[in-house]
């Protein structure tokens, strides 16, 4: 029954390890083509933007790592936490929440960050939107800031090489282990039948 048990525990534990491993190479391949291809990486659809200031804190800490869903202008209403390019630099990308909605010549957004005392200096126009905040995992976008360098992507790939040693190795020592108990069990028998 033991032997039983632990058999389903090492068929579960490598079947873990195989979705870690293939979910890990999938993000850092989506990772790797959007850095190469100057694009915001995408996984399901949704862009992925790490929050590099604490103006979104609480609901958004800093480091943290967004998904953003491209959403039609229309659909945003006060409340929801957009991502947008900023005004005059559009290389900046900005993370904050909707307090209100204008038109005039279009669609704009009045922004404020949840930390911040002021509502944002510029109206933001509909054609700067990039979506609306899907969910946030803080912390995740201190991994893939470093996993962006070229000492992340060699730590990435070698630590994807040490687990798979790591777990042949355990494979190995358990088949010998198990194998050794047998024939020491097959010699105590011989030895039971003998005496």
């Amino acid at each position: 029954m033991k032997k039983k048990l632990s058999q389903t525990a090492q068929l579960i534990s490598k079947i873990v390890l195989i979705m870690l491993i293939i979910i890990a190479v999938t993000l850092a391949f989506f990772f790797v083509q959007a850095c190469m291809e100057n694009r915001a990486p995408s996984v399901f659809g949704l862009q992925m933007y790490i929050v590099m200031s604490g103006s979104m804190s609480p609901a958004v800490e800093m480091g943290s790592l967004v998904l953003v869903e491209p959403t039609p202008p229309e659909e945003i209403e006060p409340g929801d936490i957009i991502t947008f390019r900023g005004g005059t630099d559009s290389g900046n990308i900005t993370t904050h929440r909707v307090i209100g909605t204008e038109e005039g010549n279009g669609l704009y957004y009045r922004t404020k960050g949840d930390a911040n005392d002021v509502d944002d200096p510029m109206l933001v126009n509909s054609n700067q939107l990039i979506g609306k905040l899907r969910f946030a995992i803080p912390y995740a976008g201190y991994i893939f800031s470093f996993a962006r360098t070229t000492k992340g992507i060699t730590m990435l790939i070698l630590t994807g090489i040490a687990i798979i040693l790591i777990e042949i190795i355990r494979t190995v020592l358990v088949e010998r282990r198990n194998t050794g108990q047998e024939v020491n069990a097959k010699k105590t028998d011989q030895l039971q039948k003998t005496s």
